[in-house]
């Protein structure tokens, strides 16, 4: 009879969950800076990347993210002065991204308040645009039409800003996407009946814009380095020059874990984004290992072809620091950390040290009842 558990490795667990308690971080804050801007099923806590970037690379290095989900390493790595890359498939994870490296300057700041008090007016007096509503044929199953009408009102207001606020904007809106929808949440992709008041938009926008100006001045990103996410499949990244980056640090997609084009699909509408591109580049998705007699492998296979890239752009010393978590497929366990240290291997990046961290419950990114996922492994290689 199968255990139902987080980990499924061959080595000594309760040793390594010893080990693994410097990266718990149970007992501090972890939405500082902008890391709460954006929800995302998931995201590692901005502790783990900056202990890493502490540890292991200097200032002005290169540090890479291919699984960059909302920033949360550039971030740090910017935070910490070193510069920085990220790839993902999705262009929510981009938009998020982007919102969170810029260095907003006090004009900024006032455009943003300006536009606050612009919003605490209401949209009711705001030009309906509804050639901004995405067009798909499914959006009155998720939102109602009132709803539609007020979101594509404030994206609107939102374009006609200046580029460097209008995308900080565009994330926040994004940000609440899935609260003024009948999506249930952002990790449950189903529809529930709710009633939402058209006022709910600019309730819940304005309060989330407010949060960010306040966070905002006390951000202090030194000049000097700079950060850049590609939307990218993490598999191939020609773009990142050979022997350049000093050090990875990343949470690559858990098997069989999640969907993220799913629970981001009505956001991806209304982003521009597409859900096929995301879809389709998504490595160790839900849907795909829980058909009929699936197999583990392409997951591996994709993985591979990661570290393939991951062992050419690292310089010679580079570290890579991996946060991942074992997984079951057809009622299978799959030791995911004990075969991604042999893949890793095979391209010259060898085991320096590995841990794992308990999670605490309060903390995750993600509200699946029931989850197994309780502990995950800390892995670090070096070239």
């Amino acid at each position: 009879m199968l255990v139902r558990k987080a980990i499924y490795t061959s080595q000594n667990e309760p040793e390594l969950i010893a080990l693994g308690e410097e990266w718990n971080f149970h007992n501090e804050v972890t939405k500082e800076a902008l890391h709460s801007l954006h929800p995302y099923p998931a995201k590692f806590i901005p502790q783990i990347p900056r202990k890493a970037i502490t540890q292991w690379s200097n200032a002005g290095d290169l540090i890479y993210d291919p699984f960059a989900g909302c920033g949360t390493t550039l971030l740090e790595a910017l935070l910490l002065n070193r510069s920085a890359i990220g790839t993902d498939n999705n262009a929510v994870a981009v938009l998020a991204t982007k919102a969170k490296i810029v260095k907003y300057s006090k004009a900024d700041i006032t455009n943003l308040i300006k536009f606050s008090n612009e919003i605490s007016l209401g949209l009711d007096h705001v030009r309906p645009r509804p050639d901004l509503i995405p067009d798909n044929k499914d959006f009155l199953y998720w939102f109602s039409p009132e709803i539609l009408d007020r979101l594509a009102r404030l994206k609107g207001l939102i374009l006609e800003q200046n580029t460097r606020i209008s995308t900080l904007l565009m994330a926040i809106f994004s940000s609440i996407v899935v609260k003024v929808s009948f999506q249930d949440s952002d990790t449950r992709y189903s529809r529930i009946d709710r009633i939402i008041n058209a006022s709910e938009v600019d309730k819940v926008f304005l309060s989330k814009l407010n949060d960010v100006i306040k966070i905002l001045p006390s951000i202090d990103i030194p000049n000097g380095n700079t950060a850049e996410i590609v939307q990218a499949d993490a598999r191939s990244v020609p773009f990142i020059k050979s022997n350049s980056v000093n050090l990875i640090v990343t949470s690559p997609p858990y098997l069989n874990a999640y969907d993220y084009h799913k629970y981001h699909r009505q956001r991806l509408h209304w982003v521009g984004g597409s859900v096929e591109l995301a879809r389709d580049l998504e490595i160790g998705s839900h849907d795909e290992f829980t058909r009929t007699n699936a197999k583990p492998d392409n997951y591996f296979n994709d993985m591979n072809l990661c570290f393939k890239e991951w062992s050419r752009i690292l310089k010679s010393g580079g570290r890579c620091l991996i946060v991942v978590g074992d997984a079951i497929v057809s009622k299978k366990p799959v030791s995911v950390g004990d075969e991604f240290i042999r893949l890793l291997n095979l391209h010259g990046l060898n085991l320096e040290s590995r841990s794992i961290r308990a999670l605490q419950g309060t903390k995750r990114a993600f509200n699946v009842k029931n989850s197994r996922i309780s502990h995950e492994h800390i892995i670090l290689v070096n070239k």
